[in-house]
């Protein structure tokens, strides 16, 4: 790289992380694309013309936050330090959201948690809350008890005088016949009901494209190339997303035995637990869904995000947001 082209990823990048100008903004200047501009920011990142030093921890984190939140459309964000292994990312992850749902839950309160190594880490420590009902927001993936939402509410119930309702059923039934014939069985039906009464969901985001999902692994090749052939980019219990955001239906969402994007929209508080910058374009993708109210993410996913296209009109209104994310 030459040194003309140095100095100016090195401006560019001043005006963007410092001055919180736009892509847009800096493009005109420079005569560029705003395309170009977030090529050369991501090249300043990857030959050390750019370095992010986090210093004064919750001030950098919090600015970031603000940040994200605006540029997505959300209620709100939480950002954590990506520093150390991803175990320990996940970890602090799931301290943010479980410090951020406590806030949220009074007594009697009905919520929703689904599944994951993320959605394990946060059971574990929502411990000790106030009198209230948690409700399974899935049916089960897989044979692996220990990632499993019936896991995750054992790990709340534990310890706490918080009751539980979960679904014995997987998220995908065989059949959409099949699938009509477990969500009327009582048992399922009754955990179904408590859906419309949810203050708050928690749950991950998983990545199609990269893929970055442990469903894929339990679906047919058909569901797959259904999934490929309409562009996948995201999953939200179940709920499979195309990068604008928009809902994929078809057999493989008549068999999904789980809260609906239409549940979700009513539900005041929908946390989304989930980081990584190959999970980004996920991310922006659940964000431009509507299904979302917050997001807890480290700060590398964070940046990643913010070099995105902003989240102006989401594909579906959710009822918490307002005009927030328009």
């Amino acid at each position: 790289m030459d040194e003309a082209t140095a100095e100016q990823i090195g401006e560019i990048a001043r005006l963007y992380y410092l001055e919180d100008r736009s892509k847009v903004e800096i493009g005109q200047r420079f005569g560029l694309s705003r395309f170009k501009v977030a090529r050369l920011l991501e090249q300043g990142r990857q030959e050390g013309i750019v370095h992010i030093e986090i210093r004064g921890g919750n001030a950098y984190q919090d600015l970031l936050s603000t940040r994200l939140a605006t540029h997505l459309g959300l209620r709100s964000c939480l950002v954590v330090d990506s520093g150390g292994s991803e175990i320990q990312i996940r970890e602090r992850i799931a301290q943010a959201a479980t410090d951020h749902a406590r806030t949220l839950l009074e007594p009697g309160d009905t919520f929703g948690i689904s599944w994951g190594r993320t959605m394990r880490a946060i059971g574990e420590r929502l411990v000790d809350l106030p009198p209230s009902l948690a409700v399974q927001l899935t049916g089960t993936v897989g044979n692996d008890p220990s990632q499993s939402p019936v896991e995750v509410l054992r790990s709340i119930t534990a310890d706490s005088s918080v009751r539980a309702l979960a679904i014995f059923a997987p998220l995908f039934a065989g059949s959409a016949q099949a699938a009509s014939v477990l969500r009327a069985d009582p048992a399922i039906a009754s955990t179904l009901a408590h859906f419309p009464e949810l203050k708050l969901a928690v749950m991950s985001v998983g990545s199609w494209r990269p893929s970055i999902t442990q469903l894929r692994h339990f679906l047919s090749d058909a569901d797959v190339a259904h999934l490929d052939e309409e562009n996948a980019q995201a999953e939200l219990l179940g709920i499979f997303l195309d990068a604008d955001g928009r809902v994929i239906d078809g057999d493989l969402a008549d068999r999904r035995i789980s809260a609906s994007a239409d549940d979700l929209l009513r539900i005041p508080h929908v946390i989304a637990a989930a980081g990584g910058v190959q999970r980004a374009p996920a991310i922006a993708a659940a964000a431009r869904s509507g299904l979302l109210t917050t997001l807890v993410t480290d700060d590398q996913a964070a940046l990643a995000l913010l070099e995105l296209a902003p989240v102006e009109q989401p594909a579906l209104r959710h009822a918490g947001l307002g005009d927030a994310a328009s």
